[in-house]
């Protein structure tokens, strides 16, 4: 079969396999017969419920990097082992209780339809379990190279106007070093930086750890907002900025 998306699992699962439908299913006769089928369908909804999706599925959040992206597949196959696998061995359980119930219905009186309802239950846990083996991690994991990808060359071509843009915003900033001179020149134009350096890998290895020091231009996390000396200390940020983008300018990686 056809794999599925790592996040999907949970809603893939067969409504046969949940216990409330089993108990309706089996009807008044199959009431009265104890088999242990709906404890351990009970057993296999909780497994299902500690699994994390968005852990289990590399693309169920964005990554920026293709080692963020490893992390994540890491993570995933770590999910799977700790959690998926369980699981389907529950789902055998299941079968042979399924085979069992059948089995015993088959033998009681006006038992057929519980017998039936019996064979559903072990026909979704064999399918089921071929479900949780064909989870597509591939698919996900090209999915999310491809954003990156899309990003990457987004961020590429943004970075060189970037660079202008701040450059020909400090400029107007130091002639008139205010707060809010500073959110009209550098801050968005230091972002729009920040952010290409933070998705090129070859910038991010080179410049990164010192262009990451400007807090992304926010005078809050840099601790200058409404600081009596920010005329001084942001001129100071902003030349020592200048000097870093004119290095990144240069670069050729």
């Amino acid at each position: 079969m056809a794999g599925i998306r790592p996040s999907e699992l949970q809603i893939k699962c067969p409504a046969e396999l949940k216990n409330t439908h089993w108990q309706k299913a089996k009807g008044k006769v199959g009431k009265l017969i104890k088999t242990g089928l709906g404890a351990e369908l009970k057993k296999l909804e909780l497994l299902l419920k500690k699994i994390d999706m968005a852990k289990l599925d590399p693309a169920s959040n964005p990554s920026r990097t293709l080692e963020e992206l490893a992390k994540k597949v890491v993570a995933a196959k770590k999910e799977y082992v700790s959690k998926v696998e369980p699981l389907r061995k529950q789902l055998g359980i299941i079968q042979t209780k399924a085979s069992e119930a059948e089995k015993k219905m088959k033998s009681t009186p006006m038992g057929n339809n519980a017998a039936t309802a019996a064979a559903k239950v072990g026909k979704a846990a064999a399918i089921y379990a071929v479900t949780c083996k064909s989870l597509d991690m591939i698919g996900s994991v090209e999915k999310v190279k491809a954003d990156i990808a899309k990003k990457n060359a987004l961020a590429e071509k943004l970075l060189n106007g970037s660079l202008a843009k701040f450059v020909a915003g400090a400029k107007v900033f130091l002639a008139d070093p205010s707060e809010a001179s500073w959110g009209k020149n550098i801050k968005q134009q230091g972002r729009s930086i920040s952010n290409s350096l933070a998705q090129l890998q070859n910038y991010r290895a080179k410049f990164w750890k010192g262009f990451e020091k400007f807090k992304g231009f926010d005078t809050g996390a840099l601790k200058i907002s409404k600081d009596p000396e920010f005329a001084k200390k942001s001129t100071f940020i902003v030349k020592k900025a200048i000097e870093q983008i004119k290095q990144i300018a240069a670069y050729k990686g």
